[in-house]
């Protein structure tokens, strides 16, 4: 008797849990975003991902694919526009373009 009750117990506060999380609003709201800036490198050898240093100083971590991030560190040095968008701390990246 003790261990039904004890699982029914367990088993109401998963599903509570589950129920009380909150979607933050704007997260399913995504705006999208341009930003002009460099590709920098982030981490060392062999985990290196690619992030945008903006004209304004600002840094974000790129979320791309590999293929795509290998692609970005051969530009570093070139000016480059970034169409995405931020999510967290993550730019969610579309589409890029070398600028001349």
């Amino acid at each position: 008797m003790k261990k039904r009750i004890a699982l029914i117990l367990l088993a109401l506060f998963c599903i509570s849990s589950v129920f009380s999380v909150n979607k933050n609003e704007q997260s399913d709201k995504k705006s999208k975003m341009v930003i002009s800036g460099y590709v920098i490198s982030k981490g060392s050898m062999p985990f290196t991902m690619p992030a945008i240093k903006s004209e304004d100083g600002k840094e974000y971590l790129i979320s791309c694919s590999a293929k795509t991030g290998k692609k970005l560190l051969k530009l570093q040095g070139y000016k480059i526009k970034f169409t995405g968008y931020l999510e967290e701390d993550l730019f969610i990246l579309k589409k890029y373009k070398k600028i001349k």
